[in-house]
């Protein structure tokens, strides 16, 4: 299984400061039930498994808070980047368009693109899902994964952030929607990785329902697995 990139602490429901017997309580509170021998779900239970036994190692937990310090120090400095003045450009003739890149961190694409290729850089897939835009030729519609309403999925609002748990409402070839506790805001590009699926999608609605959030996005970029493949806590 491919390594775990969420957020440990926030998978528990502890704080980062959080002692090794609160994290210890909270997880057998949780995996009492969520584990399959119970009626659990074996996806959430291997990722509290994953959780714990980086949080419960001293030198895992170590590095891994190093690993999140370091993350979030460059979000910041990306975010001062953006924000500084930038002198203005002098004038100059038109250049050809400039090479559209991955869909979610914006690296150059490669000089080929197959149906498995992915980001060098976040690993999003690169595949697009309508050939030359809207009009072009859809992908094959019996590559698409059948999917629940009780599946659970990951999604990515940044290539750098960590993820967060959505619950799946449907997917097909054009779009996907999941329930989410978190707004999105409209033309965002989020990428969301599920048990046979990892896609990115740009967001065209989000309404509120209760206590969470309906999101609907449109397919741009879509990886489904095969008949033994499995995108499970795929990594950005």
């Amino acid at each position: 299984m491919p390594t775990n990139r969420r957020n440990h602490y926030r998978l528990l429901h502890v704080q980062p400061d959080a002692p090794p017997e609160v994290i210890k309580a909270a997880y057998r509170a949780l995996i009492a039930t969520r584990h399959p021998d119970v009626g659990g779900n074996e996806y959430e239970a291997a990722l509290l498994n994953d959780a714990y036994a980086v949080l419960s190692d001293p030198a895992k937990r170590a590095v891994y808070d190093a690993r999140r310090a370091a993350r979030a120090a460059a979000r910041e400095r990306d975010a001062s980047a953006s924000s500084a003045p930038r002198a203005t450009p002098p004038t100059s003739p038109p250049t050809s368009p400039p090479v559209q890149g991955c869909p979610m961190c914006h690296l150059g694409l490669p000089s080929t693109i197959g149906r498995h290729t992915r980001c060098a850089r976040c690993r999003a897939p690169l595949a697009r899902v309508r050939a030359g835009g809207p009009s072009g030729k859809p992908m094959d519609r019996r590559g698409i994964p059948r999917v629940s309403k009780s599946d659970w999925a990951i999604m990515y609002m940044d290539w750098q952030a960590d993820a967060i748990d959505v619950r799946m409402r449907d997917l097909s070839l054009d779009g996907i929607s999941v329930y989410s506790g978190l707004e999105l805001p409209p033309h965002g590009i989020v990428r969301i990785v599920g048990q046979s699926f990892d896609v990115v999608a740009m967001v065209v609605g989000c309404r509120r329902l209760d206590a969470v959030f309906t999101v609907h996005a449109q397919l741009v970029t879509a990886l489904f697995a095969g008949s033994t493949g499995s995108f499970v806590s795929a990594t950005a």
